[in-house]
């Protein structure tokens, strides 16, 4: 009977197969065997093995999409690149929401279906403030409040005593609004220089494989 640990494994052995699968079948069968022997090796030298154990091995390996990201570059197969999809993507996902919303979605799918990013900056574009700056927009626009000011005198003297204003949101209304908008103008351009960077940047490499085995 398999146990949490083994169901991680093997999931993190499926993930990695399916994230290497255009590269040569000789060479994907060779990486994951060598790191399904890493992985053995190291469960063998733990005093109790467990859950957390296991996950904190498998970080240390690295994410299999990055994996197989340094491997596409070392066999020059699928190398990241910089075209015109994704410097549509980039901007799409910016002001893409002013286009009936629709360009923001569009832009989204172009996001999924580029190889420039992996899934977990994938999902960094998909769910920081989702419609790029239009949420800021529309935030903008419903933060306006109406204030009514009427002056009053001295009904004697006929001299002004000061305005009196009723009606907009409380302070504490208007702070949580200023804070919001504030996220949804900063979240969409943390989003696109994040992707724009990681575009560029070569693939983390959290597992080294030997010399011997390339």
């Amino acid at each position: 009977m398999k146990t949490t640990a083994d169901r991680l494994v093997d999931d993190y052995l499926k993930r990695l197969s399916h994230e290497l699968r255009d590269l040569p079948r000789t060479r994907r069968r060779e990486l994951v065997d060598d790191i399904a022997g890493h992985i053995d090796e190291a469960r063998g030298g733990m005093e109790a093995e467990n859950e957390v154990e296991i996950r904190n091995l498998l970080e240390r390996l690295g994410d299999p999409a990055e994996i197989a990201a340094e491997e596409r570059t070392r066999h020059r197969v699928g190398e990241r690149r910089a075209g015109w999809r994704e410097i549509l993507t980039l901007i799409g996902l910016l002001v893409g929401g002013f286009l009936f919303v629709i360009g923001w979605f569009v832009a989204l799918v172009l996001l999924w279906v580029s190889d420039a990013w992996t899934t977990r900056e994938k999902l960094v574009g998909t769910l920081v403030v989702p419609g790029g700056l239009l949420p800021a927009a529309y935030l903008g626009l419903a933060t306006g409040y109406s204030e009514t000011c009427v002056s009053q005198g001295d009904p004697t003297t006929g001299a002004e005593l000061g305005m009196v204003c009723t009606g907009g949101p409380s302070l504490a209304a208007r702070i949580f609004g200023i804070t919001l908008f504030v996220i949804c103008v900063v979240g969409p351009f943390f989003t696109t220089a994040f992707l724009a960077r990681r575009m560029r940047r070569p693939a983390a490499a959290g597992y080294q494989p030997s010399p011997g085995s390339v």
